[in-house]
């Protein structure tokens, strides 16, 4: 009579954590509110049998409560080793505690299946027969997790039977989990021939990639649409990233002889190093305090971020540290760096994708197994906010510098003679000059108070916003506003407001609100704006700069060759180019960006036989490549 302790059932629930949280009062409360009694006895053949005697004489009944009371109770012996289901538990007969002489015969019905999954915490330890610590250390559980739609069943049963023999909820908290639809949003099914075979996603893409895709899409109590590209981009953005950074360090660190146990990690005082370091703890931080809530969506989103940085920034800025030859002590600071990065990003990762952090992990430690350490703890020590700031704001220069590139269709490996910047903060532009200068590729940078120097301005009307307001003068205004000269126009930007007589003589008075400002680079310039920064690219290429950029095509030409000649990255070699006499000169003029970049013992200028001919924007160059 589960209707006899409802009120009990529904006290129980409000002091668990649902996740969603509106599945306590909703879906699962109102289910308990309209709660009736359970008829657990089923007429089956397969099942638990249910444990109620019924005497031929009185009809009286007797349910045991354990197999030694039932034993007690038998007509004859019964064996210690008896099966306890059909048809062998129907051969034991009971005496009747009820009436004299009375023989008992068990009843035909199993137990609903339902009742035996609610009584899995109790039935898995023999409990309250054996194994009394054991359960009390583990019960309630903290957390279980199930589809949205065991609210009526396993959620139910568990609760229903723990509240009965216990008075208390099974679990603390709860994972209802959404259901898994087609790219379309449509519920899978083999009629409409939309199902995704799971085994077809992980052995083309791998269980971490499936396993990242699914807990980085969206929260696990939405229902989620699902498609092989989402594993595919999964794979691509985060596990292939993160074992072509576990692959370059293991490759550098075979070349120099790099022995992690050799060289105990110390904390560097790098600027990149103290960054990384920084950005991990700070990682370390936020991933324990999301997952404390089970919210594994933001924590994965900031893992991901973590990842696409170490990859995409610290190793990129930091590959001509390991480039180096020898083992310096900047070079060891790189190496016990990103070994400690790796080792403690594979331990923080390891619930999402277990096996690679396992491979990282054993590989870069010789431990036993990630999965038998304890979570990583963050270093608050190491957390440098105004550091991380810092290079934020580099990094954002450099994107929106990129960005600027990019629309020009200037290539990054052209060089330009400047980049003028302009924020609304304090920066420390010297401490990042040099990076962001190797980054953007140009030769000098310029801070401006504002950006007045390099962008002109238009200034139109918000016909959404002053439309209506303005009525009949809205003509009068655009063509006012067109007139403007720069001068006047920059000092309405830079006061929030206009006045203006109209044709009748009225005043009006135009809010910066009802004006749109539109910017646009001087001659000469091209720029982009955003997180409260502005950046101009000077996009003169003069005849020097124009050689440089030729070069380093060369250069560029030169390494993918060596790469198909699959040379080691070590190997020295003696080069052999041919090029038109613009581009020899070109080359003899910048010899120093070539041999900064390819590792060449000597460079010689010549037609031979055997030739790599590679087309350089028009220009053919010709490549030999000897030991």
């Amino acid at each position: 009579e589960t209707t006899a302790v409802k009120d009990q059932l529904i006290a129980n629930n409000n002091g668990v954590t649902w996740y969603p949280g509106h599945v306590r009062e909703g879906r699962f409360g109102k289910f308990l509110e309209e709660l009736v009694d359970w008829n657990i006895s089923r007429n089956r053949y397969w099942g638990t049998p249910l444990n109620v005697w019924v005497c031929e004489s009185c009809k009286g009944e007797f349910s045991p409560h354990s197999f030694s009371e039932l034993k007690a109770q038998a007509v004859g012996e019964i064996s210690n080793d008896l099966e306890l289901h059909k048809p062998y538990v129907d051969e034991v007969k009971v005496r009747c505690p009820h009436c004299e002489g009375g023989v008992m015969e068990r009843t035909s019905e199993v137990i609903d299946v339902w009742f035996d999954s609610g009584s899995m915490p109790f039935a898995q330890h023999h409990y309250p027969f054996e194994n009394v610590d054991t359960f009390e250390e583990q019960f309630p559980a903290d957390m279980i997790c199930e589809g949205i739609d065991q609210t009526r069943g396993w959620f139910y049963s568990l609760l229903a039977v723990s509240t009965l023999f216990k008075g208390v909820a099974p679990y603390k908290s709860v994972i209802a989990t959404g259901h898994i639809l087609d790219e379309n949003g449509q519920k899978m099914s083999k009629s409409k021939g939309n199902v995704i075979d799971p085994w077809d996603i992980i052995n083309e893409y791998g269980t971490d990639a499936f396993r990242w895709a699914l807990l980085s899409d969206s929260a696990p109590w939405n229902s989620k649409r699902f498609s092989k590209g989402i594993v595919g981009e999964a794979k691509s953005k985060v596990i292939d990233t993160l074992v072509n950074t576990h692959a370059f360090l293991t490759l550098y660190a075979n070349i120099d002889g790099y022995n992690p146990a050799e060289h105990p990690y110390q904390p560097s005082e790098n600027k990149l190093d103290r960054w990384i370091l920084s950005r991990l703890n700070s990682l370390i931080l936020l991933v324990d305090k999301a997952l404390e809530s089970n919210d594994f969506l933001n924590s994965a989103k900031a893992i991901e971020g973590f990842v696409d940085e170490l990859s995409n920034w610290y190793i990129r800025r930091s590959r001509d540290r390991f480039w180096g030859s020898g083992l310096g002590e900047d070079k060891l600071a790189a190496y016990g760096t990103l070994t400690h990065v790796l080792v403690t990003l594979a331990q923080l990762m390891a619930p999402y994708t277990p096996l690679l952090s396992e491979d990282i992990y054993t590989n870069l430690t010789g431990g036993e197994s990630v999965h038998l350490t304890d979570y990583p703890v963050a270093d608050e020590t190491l957390i440098d906010k105004a550091l991380e700031e810092d290079m934020e704001t580099a990094r954002q220069i450099v994107e929106l510098a990129r960005n600027v590139r990019n629309e020009t269709g200037i290539k990054t490996r052209q060089p330009l003679s400047e980049l003028i910047v302009s924020l609304d903060r304090d920066f420390d532009v010297a401490g990042y000059e040099e990076i962001v200068k190797e980054e953007i590729n140009v030769k000098n940078i310029v801070v401006e108070t504002s950006d007045s120097g390099f962008v002109d301005f238009t200034l139109k009307m918000n016909l959404k916003v002053a439309g209506k307001k303005y009525g009949k003068n809205i003509g009068f205004l655009q063509g006012f506003l067109k007139a403007m000269s720069p001068e006047d126009t920059r000092n309405v930007v830079n006061n929030g407001s206009l006045n203006v007589t109209s044709p009748d003589g009225d005043e009006l008075q135009i809010t910066a609100d009802e004006l749109l400002v539109e910017k646009q680079a001087k001659a000469g310039f091209a720029s982009a704006s955003g997180y409260g920064i502005t950046v101009a690219l000077n996009t003169e290429i003069t005849p020097e700069l124009e050689q440089e950029g030729w070069v380093r095509e060369v250069v560029r030409a030169v390494q993918d060759y060596r790469k198909k000649l699959d040379l080691p990255i070590e190997k020295r070699v003696t080069l052999v180019l041919d090029a038109d006499e613009e581009l020899t000169a070109a080359i003899q003029a910048f010899e120093h960006v070539l041999r900064e970049n390819v590792l060449v013992n000597e460079l010689a200028f010549g037609q031979e036989a055997e030739m790599e001919r590679v087309d350089l924007a028009g220009k053919t160059l010709g490549i030999r490549i000897a030991g």
